[in-house]
């Protein structure tokens, strides 16, 4: 059946696990399900052609928006067919580990915490957020008693994150322990995140009648072959005589009867 990407994000089912329990259907910008199915053709090919170089076969290579989007919500797929439900769509407020959610801070900018060994963290990160108090009390003294009482819980560290902004917040909590943690950036954070400028992931080159532009880089690093992001989408027909001569064995007097009757 014909597809695009909103069709993909549809059918798959992705568009029932993004959200909270009671959210409608939501579809995710980007072109997730085109970029997916792309990327699993790539696989796909690469298999192939070492397949062709180890068994001598060629064979044809099918992938659907579909397939691959199943494939990269394997978790929750296997989830429903191996236990028989669904991994439900949990609201932040009531987290099953409080230590595994995200937080607003008072400049409206959030941070998202990543401890999934909520014992081991569970002190030092109650005292470096000023909440000593709290790591001493019963009902969250446990991983269990945590997530009984996730909703009280986080409204209690919603309120300390929500006394000083992410920055003050990033070095307290850098100088409180071994946390695990990171910023929730906008897609308009990327080109100046550390990180991204630290490993290439977003370059600059010169694009033919535009100039100097950032585009995406390698999310790939190579030892030995890196690769080279310094690249352009080509003009409309750039590469048509090469392609038809060089792979499809068209001759020159083939050019110039395929132009002259507008063909190309």
């Amino acid at each position: 059946m014909p597809s695009f990407d909103y069709l993909g994000q549809a059918r798959s089912g992705i568009m029932n696990v993004v959200g909270g329990p009671d959210s409608p259907p939501t579809y995710i910008f980007g072109g997730i399900a085109d970029q997916m199915g792309a990327i699993v053709l790539a696989m796909g090919v690469i298999t192939a052609l070492y397949a062709r170089d180890r068994c001598g076969v060629g064979q044809e290579v099918d992938v659907s928006h579909l397939g691959s989007m199943m494939m990269l919500q394997g978790l929750n797929v296997t989830s429903r067919t191996m236990m028989g439900w669904e991994l439900p769509r949990n609201p932040r407020e009531g987290a099953f580990n409080p230590l595994w959610n995200h937080y607003r801070c008072s400049d409206g900018k959030w941070l998202c915490l990543g401890m999934l060994q909520s014992d081991r963290y569970w002190k030092d990160f109650c005292n470096t957020l000023g909440l000593s108090e709290v790591a001493n009390e019963e009902r969250f003294s446990t991983i269990r008693g945590r997530a009984q009482n996730a909703h009280e819980l986080v409204a209690i560290i919603d309120r300390a994150f929500a006394t000083k902004p992410r920055d003050e917040w990033l070095k307290i909590l850098k100088e409180g322990g071994d946390f695990i943690y990171t910023v929730v950036n906008s897609i308009s954070d990327l080109p100046t995140d550390p990180q991204v400028i630290a490993n290439d992931y977003i370059v600059e080159h010169e694009v033919p009648g535009i100039g100097k532009t950032k585009l995406l880089g390698m999310p790939i690093k190579f030892s030995q072959t890196p690769g080279d992001p310094h690249g352009h989408a080509p003009e409309l027909g750039q590469d048509t005589e090469m392609i038809l001569t060089g792979l499809l064995g068209y001759g020159w007097d083939d050019i110039d009867r395929l132009r002259e009757s507008g063909v190309i």
